[in-house]
């Protein structure tokens, strides 16, 4: 499938290499604002200079290009994800896919009256890890889950205003930028197996926030109907474990590397004073693995069901309980 690329920085480039690792993935165009990241771009991964695009709606007139990666800042990800519908193409965007509920939700209704095909990346959910992790629940291993510890967190350094992990108008935050990340593991893992994914209830919210008004770091509990509980905890300031760990009444499973997944990985399965080193392995590198389910789904979407990559739905529940968390911290210094 042709592929071509609105936006063109750190996560562009990694897309760009990835599609190396797949035979028939070719990224046909690009498209950015800036000339000189065009031309760079379009040197290094050698693109034909007439799918260079200063202008992201001429790329999505291209009848060249199938799917398209977007990988802008994250408040542009609302209009751009309704222009490539509008255009026919199917969209992989990145995390978040957009800065509110309400932008969620006309983009939900906007896909059902289409046939493009439309997943959010984030990418762990597309790394066999997940797949072993579901599998050893499934199996009863660990027994009936109890309870879930996940966190994400690094340490950006000194933090810049203008820049958009501190800048609000671009949809900066810690919620906003990783609070995906141990949100949709605890969506994934408390609803297994159930009919219909529930949200849970936001409580025990403490929270920093930086003087342009976005969140820096976020703990929070996440309580689901089924009575499993989540700890989370988030931060763009702090180096944090960026570890999970569900536990549940026969033993617990610990992953090691869950949000950056390599090509080997451990998952430690905790059992009766005992731990067993899991070696889970996986050909294709992390966003090659999100790449390569993509395309499968692209062509046919009722593959999506045989995987635990994000749909749609997960996709408008995850923002759903950010959203929670974002006002429960903005109710809480107000009062």
């Amino acid at each position: 499938m042709n592929w071509g690329i609105i936006g063109l920085g750190h996560m562009a480039k990694n897309f760009a290499n990835s599609l190396k690792e797949l035979d028939n993935s070719n990224l046909t165009g690009v498209s950015s604002r800036s000339l000189i990241k065009l031309i760079k771009f379009g040197y290094r991964f050698k693109i034909n200079p007439k799918f260079l695009y200063k202008n992201y709606e001429k790329l999505l007139l291209s009848k060249d290009i199938d799917n398209i990666y977007i990988g802008t800042l994250n408040h542009t990800h609302f209009d751009l994800i309704k222009k490539c519908i509008d255009a026919k193409k199917n969209i992989l965007c990145e995390k978040p896919f957009t800065i509110n509920l309400s932008q969620a939700l006309e983009i939900k209704k906007k896909l059902s009256d289409s046939k493009n095909f439309f997943l959010e990346g984030i990418a762990y959910r597309s790394h066999p890890q997940i797949k072993h992790v579901i599998k050893i629940i499934n199996e009863g291993q660990i027994g009936k889950i109890l309870s879930i510890k996940s966190s994400f967190g690094f340490d950006s350094g000194k933090p810049n205003k203008k820049g958009r992990l501190f800048n609000k108008d671009l949809g900066g935050g810690a919620i906003l930028d990783i609070g995906c990340y141990p949100v949709s593991m605890s969506n994934l893992i408390a609803n297994l197996n159930q009919t219909k994914e529930t949200i849970p209830a936001v409580s025990d919210i403490k929270s920093k926030t930086f003087e342009t008004g976005v969140d820096t770091e976020v703990d929070a509990k996440l309580e689901y109907d089924n009575g499993i509980i989540s700890e989370i905890k988030i931060s763009i300031i702090k180096n944090l474990d960026n570890i999970t760990i569900i536990e549940g009444t026969e033993g617990a499973i610990k992953i090691l590397d869950p949000w950056l997944p390599k090509n080997e990985n451990i998952i430690e399965i905790h059992k009766k004073n005992e731990i067993k080193k899991l070696k889970i392995s996986s050909k294709l590198g992390l966003f090659a693995n999100q790449i390569n389910l993509f395309e499968k789904f692209a062509n046919d979407k009722t593959q999506q069901n045989n995987f635990y990559a994000m749909s749609l739905e997960n996709s408008v529940n995850c923002l759903n309980v950010m959203m929670q968390l974002k006002e429960k911290i903005i109710n809480n210094e107000n009062n």
